[in-house]
């Protein structure tokens, strides 16, 4: 019968040295394995938002140029106000409109008073944004006019103004004749078409004038439309081309910020990801 040779302990750590070994060059191989995965989950995620970056970028770059030059023209920074506190306000001023002018064509509409407000409303519409071009071109008058000259700014100021001024001016006229009407109770609408016709009404009116009445109405209309040239007028740059650079700017940037953060979101999950599975594979 062979002798079984016995094992020393020399040969005992041997064999166990080399299934350490064995385990940690499994372990690195895992490790190494997972660091390709890592490096290209990361290359993916560039890949993915690199690109959009990239032309966010160019396009800021192209507005910040235009930026820098009108910056530089005018040596100031952009005054404006902000489209949503603008508009809303120029919109309540149409709406007020409605019960100031309402009267103005219940005469004519005493049947249909939808009709009245719809048009009043609409006489606001055009009042407000009579005014709000008037105050945008006196806003731009000294730039223009170093470009172009005097004459056509001020053909615009004049014409508009004259439009605004005529407008109220009929609308108080027939404000002023609702009112006569109303404090001669023995005259029918009716008997008054009848006899003269609304547009021979119309034109009596016209023909009267304005008494104190219409004046203060004239007044009234007037302020409001005050009221929104002067909000035309300092809610906007002075430079034709600066207020929308500088909202595209801020646009782009907001946008390559935004692109910017979902690829760091991105990155962060992936790294937090990665570690947990080289925590669990160095373990």
């Amino acid at each position: 019968m062979a002798e079984t040779p016995d094992r020393t302990p020399s040969s005992l750590r041997v064999i166990g040295n080399d299934r350490t070994m064995d385990r940690a060059a499994a372990r690195n191989a895992k490790i190494e394995r997972l660091n390709d995965l890592h490096a290209g989950n990361m290359n993916a995620i560039e890949t993915k938002y690199g690109g959009r970056i990239a032309d966010a970028q160019d396009t800021l770059d192209t507005i910040n140029a235009k930026w820098d030059t009108i910056q530089a023209e005018v040596d100031r920074q952009p005054r404006y106000a902000r489209s949503f506190f603008y508009w809303p306000f120029m919109l309540a001023l149409m709406l007020f409109e409605i019960p100031v002018n309402r009267l103005s064509f219940e005469l004519f509409f005493r049947e249909s008073p939808t009709v009245s407000l719809g048009v009043a409303f609409l006489v606001g519409v055009i009042l407000v944004t009579l005014a709000h071009r008037l105050g945008l071109v006196l806003c731009r008058f000294g730039y223009h006019v170093k470009r172009s000259g005097w004459a056509g700014q001020l053909l615009q100021v004049v014409l508009i103004t004259a439009i605004i001024l005529s407008l109220i001016y009929g609308v108080s006229v027939l404000r002023q004749g609702y009112l006569d009407f109303e404090t001669q109770p023995q005259a029918s609408f009716s008997d008054m078409l009848a006899g003269t016709g609304a547009a021979q009404m119309a034109g009596d009116m016209f023909k009267a004038g304005l008494g104190i009445s219409g004046w203060i109405f004239f007044a009234i209309n007037l302020g409001i439309v005050a009221v929104g040239l002067t909000a035309a007028y300092f809610s906007h740059d002075p430079h034709p081309d600066f207020q929308s650079a500088d909202i595209q700017r801020k646009k782009a940037e907001k946008k390559l910020a935004h692109i910017k953060g979902h690829r760091a979101d991105a990155e962060s999950v992936e790294q937090r990801r990665h570690a947990n599975q080289i925590n669990r594979a160095s373990a």
